[in-house]
C-alpha cells in the first residue's frame, strides 16, 4: 500500500519536482561516496574521506541533513506527512535547502583542492562530484518551481479576473434588459391613456366656449343685481313731501281755515283803513 502511495505521488509530480526529488537523492548517495583521498608517502598510507569523515565532516552532515529536508518538503504533501512550514512556502524551502547544500558543497570542494596541492597523490573522488551535481540541479529546479507557480497565480488571477468581468456584464445586460422592458411597460401604459382620451372638433369646441362665456355673463349679471340691491338698501329712503292741502284738511273740516280767512281779511280792511288816512 505505501509502495503504491509512493509511485502514484511520483507520478504526479511535476518535471521540476521530479529533478528536484533525483537531485535530493543524489546528494544523499554521494555523502556516503568517497569525497576525497590522500597518499601519506613517508607513512605508506593512503586514507580515504567521505562525507562524514575527516575534519570537514561537520560539514557533510549538513549537507546530508539539508538533502534529506527538501526531500522530506517534496513528498510531505501529496503523503499528508506533518512537517511545519512556518510560514514559508513549499518551493522556497527548497530552493533554500538545495541552495545551502550546492553553496557548502562547493566550499568542500574548494577546501579538499588546496589540500590536495600539499601532497603528492591527492585528489577529489566521485562521490563529491555527485553531490554537487545533486545539489546545482536540484536548486536550479527549485527556482523554475517557484517561477512556474508565479505563473500559475497571475494566471489564476487573470482567469478569476475575467470569470469576474464577465459575471459583472451579464449582470449589467440583464439590468438593462430589465431596464427596457419596464420602460416599453410605461410607453405602452402612456400610449393606452392617450388613446382612451377622445379628441375634441372644433364645433364641440366652439359650443363649450360660448356655454362657458354665457355662465360667466349671468354670473355677472347676478353679481350687478346683487349690488344694486345692497345699495339700495344701504341707502335711506327720502321722506315723501307733505301737501299741503293734505295738511290743513283736518283745518277745514273742523272750520278753523275759514275763520283765518277772515282774519285776514278783516287784517287787510284795517290795513285800508290806516292807508286812507
Amino acid at each position: 500500500m505505501n509502495l503504491r502511495r509512493i509511485k502514484h505521488t511520483l507520478l504526479r509530480l511535476s518535471p521540476e519536482e521530479k529533478t528536484i526529488g533525483l537531485g535530493s537523492l543524489a546528494i544523499l548517495i554521494g555523502c556516503f561516496i568517497p569525497w576525497y583521498d590522500r597518499t601519506d608517502v613517508l607513512a605508506g598510507k593512503r586514507y580515504i574521506d567521505t562525507a562524514f569523515s575527516g575534519d570537514l565532516g561537520v560539514i557533510g552532515f549538513v549537507v546530508f541533513i539539508m538533502s534529506a529536508l527538501s526531500l522530506i518538503v517534496l513528498i510531505a504533501e501529496n503523503m499528508h506527512l506533518p512537517f511545519p512550514y512556518l510560514g514559508f512556502k513549499r518551493e522556497n524551502l527548497l530552493a533554500f535547502f538545495l541552495g545551502q547544500s550546492a553553496f557548502l558543497t562547493l566550499l568542500t570542494v574548494s577546501i579538499h583542492t588546496k589540500r590536495a596541492l600539499e601532497f603528492t597523490d591527492a585528489g577529489l573522488r566521485f562521490g563529491i562530484y555527485l553531490a554537487l551535481a545533486g545539489s546545482i540541479f536540484g536548486t536550479f529546479s527549485a527556482f523554475a518551481l517557484i517561477r512556474k507557480k508565479q505563473k500559475s497565480e497571475i494566471l489564476e488571477t487573470l482567469e478569476q479576473a475575467e470569470e469576474i468581468n464577465e459575471e459583472l456584464a451579464e449582470a449589467v445586460s440583464e439590468m438593462e434588459a430589465d431596464m427596457e422592458e419596464e420602460l416599453d411597460k410605461m410607453d405602452l401604459d402612456v400610449e393606452m391613456e392617450v388613446e382612451e382620451v377622445a379628441p375634441l372638433h372644433f364645433v364641440e369646441d366652439a359650443e363649450t366656449l360660448d356655454s362657458i362665456e354665457l355662465s360667466l355673463n349671468e354670473d355677472d349679471e347676478g353679481e350687478k343685481d346683487a349690488k344694486k340691491n345692497n345699495e339700495e338698501s344701504s341707502t335711506p329712503k327720502k321722506e315723501e313731501e307733505s301737501d299741503p292741502e293734505q295738511g290743513n284738511f283736518f283745518t277745514r273740516e273742523a272750520g278753523l281755515e275759514k275763520s283765518k280767512e277772515e282774519g285776514v281779511s278783516e287784517s287787510k280792511k284795517n290795513n285800508a283803513f290806516y292807508d286812507d288816512k
